[in-house]
């Protein structure tokens, strides 16, 4: 694969991260308002909302990472990186604002590795988001008596 043909593929692909987290924001302020607003809620559908917000908040972080993969490889086409040069740049930039540390004595990690794992994160934020919606019908559902 050329890692020069697939970094826009990969910054286009980790843009679609932005309708799971859209969708989640909605559902996490739904679930918020449910709390708030309904007396009379069975203490089971309270608890399910309450995990809603949790997935909500656990799909946010996801959200986050998913983004700043996102930048990062926009970055990189902005800059007309590619290769091992692009990768070295990545890992200077997340040294930079100290979220990895560097190791001089590491060899560079590959792109087929930086692509799982960015395509790891995507998928957990979906499912992340997908469990979320599920939990919020639930409770919803939930019998009130």
């Amino acid at each position: 694969m050329s890692t020069a043909a697939d970094l826009p593929m990969m910054h286009l692909l980790l843009r679609q991260g932005r309708l799971p987290a859209a969708l989640s924001l909605g559902l996490l302020l739904v679930a918020l308002l449910l709390l708030g607003i309904e007396p009379g809620l069975a203490m089971f559908a309270a608890g399910l909302l309450l995990l809603s917000v949790a997935v909500g908040v656990v799909q946010a972080y996801y959200a986050v990472r998913v983004q700043l993969d996102a930048s990062l490889l926009q970055l990189l086409l902005r800059e007309d990186l590619q290769g091992d040069a692009a990768a070295e740049r990545v890992d200077a930039a997340l040294h930079t604002v100290g979220l990895r540390r560097r190791d001089a004595q590491a060899p560079v990690r590959g792109w087929d590795a930086r692509w799982i794992g960015m395509r790891r994160l995507l998928v957990h934020q979906y499912v992340a988001t997908l469990l979320q919606f599920s939990v919020l019908l639930l409770a919803v559902l939930w019998p009130q008596t």
